[in-house]
């Protein structure tokens, strides 16, 4: 998810400081003040940062009542609650669902754009959080409610693009003027008011050149949106949103890469082909579904990842190991199990999962490092479901895989374990929950199917609350087809014996 887009504000004006703020420009210095307490604490202490954005947040209210259609103050809630949402350590402080939190974050920028609805910027942040609340609803089982957010997003971004472009071959324009001899504009000439209102109502807003860069951000965010819609929508409108994903990959983001520096490029296009092959990859899928390709077509879609450089990318590496599993997940949904025909193939896109995987735990850099927990889990959901394979009654696999089946549920239990671990070193809560579950449910299996004893457990003394959760977690796995039903069932059964 990209960040939220900053505007330029001019530089203030010294002043004699006031006992109350009255102005929409002492609103905003003192949110400033606040702003800044908060991203000093945001990492060592996020309850004492929450409480300080908070603050902030009630100063731009304060603000906005008494200067309701001043665009400076209402962006900037808009931006700061939108941040506050990106970061879970923070969010979880502000004491309201994550999809409340989303839903009035929403409204803020809603607000921001009535009052100006050509800022590049806000329609940019706009499009967003509508794309982080889908998500969320679809997570939550509400993929009906998802659709038409993303659609907005998507609506949003196409203005976006077409502002940034206009705001670019402007610039061009501009700049020729000047080196053609014209007379450049005047830096201390007062910015014209952007929404009509009253000029002592109106913080000016200077708006940042727009690069290329600035066009790319767009595209991306454009793509990750058609990457969450696809799945969700029926066929008919597959096709559709394919075509605006080539035409975005293919066309736009060609011609604004050229306008580059050229040691940039390489980069860009990297950003860009990855981008593709994460919506090929959903495309494809969602194309299988509908039963409208075969799985050999699948196949030879996911080769869309064989991006040079790949291999220095954590980011590349775990979307292809991500794609892959989805694919062994899909046909065994399609074919309602672990057909003869298929097994070999889902067992291969496995294995070749699990080996991109241990290539991003191998890298270094600071976004290795950042998606290691959530690697660690990942290996462990891909033994889950290669344990699924390997213990399915009747399975054309070979013995010695067959075999493999007590290793594989004890390899997902020290996954879980050690993503857990990473995740509670990190400080995320949320994510060492989820593995802590997923650890206890594989260690369930391990006794039930091979007599395995459990030497250590994730909820030793832990409540019967938390047992409830780890049986809900439970019903995940089954439902996401890591664990089989009648298996999924007989683990239920003991858990709750």
């Amino acid at each position: 998810m990209a960040k939220p887009k900053q505007h330029t504000r001019p530089p203030k004006k010294p002043k004699a400081k006031a006992v109350d703020p009255e102005t929409a420009d002492d609103y905003q210095e003192l949110a400033d003040k606040e702003e800044e307490a908060g991203g000093k604490h945001r990492v060592g202490d996020p309850a004492k940062s929450s409480r300080a954005f908070v603050r902030a947040l009630e100063i731009y209210d304060k603000g906005l009542q008494r200067h309701p259609t001043n665009f400076d103050l209402a962006y900037n809630k808009a931006r700061l609650e939108f941040e506050v949402t990106q970061h879970p350590a923070l969010a979880e402080h502000v004491g309201l669902p994550l999809i409340e939190l989303l839903g009035q974050t929403l409204e803020s920028h809603r607000y921001a754009l009535r009052l100006n609805e050509e800022n590049p910027d806000t329609l940019f942040n706009t499009s967003q959080v509508l794309t982080s609340l889908a998500e969320e609803l679809s997570e939550d089982g509400q993929s009906q409610n998802a659709i038409p957010l993303l659609q907005e997003s998507l609506e949003l971004l196409s203005g976006c693009l077409s502002r940034q472009e206009m705001m670019l071959e402007q610039q061009q324009v501009d700049f020729q003027d000047f080196e053609d001899g014209g007379v450049p504009i005047d830096p201390d000439e007062k910015p014209a008011s952007t929404n009509g209102s009253d000029a002592s109502e109106q913080t000016a807003i200077v708006e940042a050149p727009i690069t290329a860069s600035d066009l790319l951000d767009t595209v991306h965010a454009s793509l990750s949106a058609l990457t969450t819609l696809v799945p969700l929508v029926d066929q008919s409108a597959v096709q559709t949103y394919g075509d605006m994903a080539h035409s975005l990959t293919e066309k736009r983001a060609a011609s604004y890469i050229s306008l580059l520096p050229e040691d940039l490029q390489d980069a860009a296009r990297f950003s860009i082909g990855l981008d593709r092959a994460i919506f090929i990859a959903a495309f494809a899928d969602a194309q299988f579904s509908f039963v409208a390709i075969e799985m050999a077509t699948y196949l030879q879609r996911l080769d869309t990842f064989d991006l040079p450089g790949k291999e220095q990318s954590a980011h590349a590496l775990c979307a292809e190991a991500e794609a892959r599993t989805e694919l062994s997940l899909s046909i065994i949904d399609r074919f309602q199990g672990p057909a003869d025909a298929a097994a070999q193939t889902c067992w291969n896109q496995l294995k070749t999962a699990q080996d991109l995987y241990s290539a991003a735990l191998k890298l270094d850099d600071e976004d290795a490092k950042d998606r290691k927990p959530k690697v660690y889990g990942s290996k462990g959901d891909v033994e889950l479901l290669r344990h699924r394979l390997a213990s399915a009654p009747g399975t054309t696999l070979s013995e010695g895989i067959q075999r493999s089946a007590k290793t594989l549920i004890q390899n997902a239990q020290k996954f879980y374990k050690g993503g857990a671990q990473l995740a509670k070193s990190d400080g995320d809560d949320e994510l060492e929950v989820k593995a802590k579950q997923r650890w206890a449910i594989a260690a369930d299996i391990g006794a039930l199917m091979y007599g395995i004893e459990v030497t250590e457990a994730p909820f030793q003394g832990s409540s019967q609350s938390a047992r409830g959760d780890v049986i809900e977690a439970l019903e995940a796995v089954v439902d996401e087809g890591l664990v089989e039903m009648s298996l999924g069932e007989e683990v239920m059964r003991r858990m709750r014996g």
